[in-house]
C-alpha cells in the first residue's frame, strides 16, 4: 500500500517564531551607504589606514614578544637539560659513595667483632707471663 503524502504544516512567519534577525539587514546596509558619501569616504580611508598601521604595529610587537618568549623557553629548556645531566652525575657519585660506605661499615663491623679478643690480649699475656715465671721458678713482683 502506498502511503499518503505528508502535507507540510504551515510555517509561522519569522517574527512569530522568535528567529528574527534583528538589525542584521541594518548592519550590512549601513556600511556601504556611509562610505559612499563624498566627505566621509576620504576620512574613512584615512582612518582605516591609521587603524591598519596601528594593527600592523601591534602585530609586530606581539610577534617580537612571541619570538622573545620562544628564545627564553629554549634557553630554559637547555638549562633544564644541563641541570638534569648534573643531577644524574651527582646521583651516580652518591651511589658510589654509598657503596664505599657499605664496604667501610662491613670492615668496621668485622673489626668490632674481633675487638673483644684484642681487649683480652693484655690479660692473656699477663697470665702467660705468670705461668712461665711459675714454671721456671722465678718470683714475680
Amino acid at each position: 500500500m502506498a502511503e499518503a503524502k505528508r502535507v507540510p504544516q504551515e510555517q509561522p512567519e519569522r517574527s512569530e517564531s522568535g528567529v528574527d534577525m534583528e538589525g542584521f539587514d541594518q548592519f550590512f546596509s549601513a556600511g556601504p551607504v556611509e562610505s559612499q558619501e563624498s566627505g566621509s569616504g576620504i576620512y574613512g580611508d584615512t582612518l582605516m589606514r591609521q587603524q591598519v598601521e596601528k594593527l600592523v604595529e601591534r602585530f609586530t610587537e606581539l610577534m617580537s614578544v612571541s619570538v622573545d618568549q620562544r628564545v627564553e623557553t629554549s634557553k630554559i629548556a637547555s638549562q633544564l637539560i644541563d641541570n638534569q645531566r648534573q643531577l644524574v652525575a651527582t646521583q651516580q657519585i652518591l651511589i658510589k659513595l654509598m657503596e664505599r660506605s657499605i664496604e667501610l661499615t662491613r670492615h668496621i663491623t668485622s673489626i668490632e667483632e674481633r675487638m673483644p679478643a684484642l681487649l683480652e690480649v693484655p690479660r692473656v699475656v699477663e697470665s702467660l707471663r705468670q705461668r712461665v715465671a711459675q714454671i721456671e721458678g722465678v718470683e714475680v713482683d
